[in-house]
């Protein structure tokens, strides 16, 4: 038996046997390409909360052992926090005894005759205030020199002269002269 195709101006015969064999391929072809795709990789979430990193080279973070790529060094176990901030480090008991860290809050207390102590003083960035002027000027005199100075409420902060506000100080009084 013989079939005869037209396709765009070409016509092709193909014998019965040889059309079965085709088919027979395109069929196995389909068949491998389909089982193929269908087969998904198989990842191993391994979200233990540990990822490795070098001690020299902190940039280097791998989800398994191995060694640096930079410097060769053997990777060593970290454990993930949920602290958003990098310039932060959270260390364990173990190490804040080692390091003979103490924290305490400010207050009112006898230290003693002499003591030495290392601390960083922190601020509330919630009651920080920034305060900017309404007129051109130069600063004549300023009563808060150091960030972090305490300053009590209705205080003066600095002294401004402002050619432009000394202007318009000596027109409202003239104006005030004349009515």
């Amino acid at each position: 038996m013989t079939l005869k195709y037209f396709v765009s101006g070409f016509r092709f015969s193909i014998e019965h046997p040889l059309r079965r064999t085709l088919v027979l391929f395109v069929f196995a072809s389909a068949v491998i390409v389909g089982v193929a795709s269908c087969k998904q990789k198989k990842t191993i979430s391994q979200n233990t909360g540990t990822f490795y990193t070098c001690s020299m080279h902190p940039q280097v973070m791998e989800p398994h052992p191995g060694k640096c790529p930079i410097c060769g060094m053997n990777l060593i176990a970290v454990q993930k926090s949920n602290m958003p901030q990098t310039d932060e480090i959270k260390l364990s008991d173990q190490q804040i005894q080692l390091g003979n860290i103490q924290v305490d809050t400010i207050g009112k207390g006898v230290i003693g005759n002499e003591t030495v102590l290392n601390a960083t003083l922190n601020f509330d960035q919630q009651k920080l205030v920034s305060v900017s002027s309404r007129v051109m000027g130069r600063v004549d005199k300023l009563y808060y020199k150091n960030i972090g100075d305490y300053v009590k409420k209705g205080a003066p902060l600095l002294e401004v002269y402002s050619e432009e506000l000394n202007n318009a100080k000596q027109e409202y009084l003239l104006a005030l002269e004349r009515h």
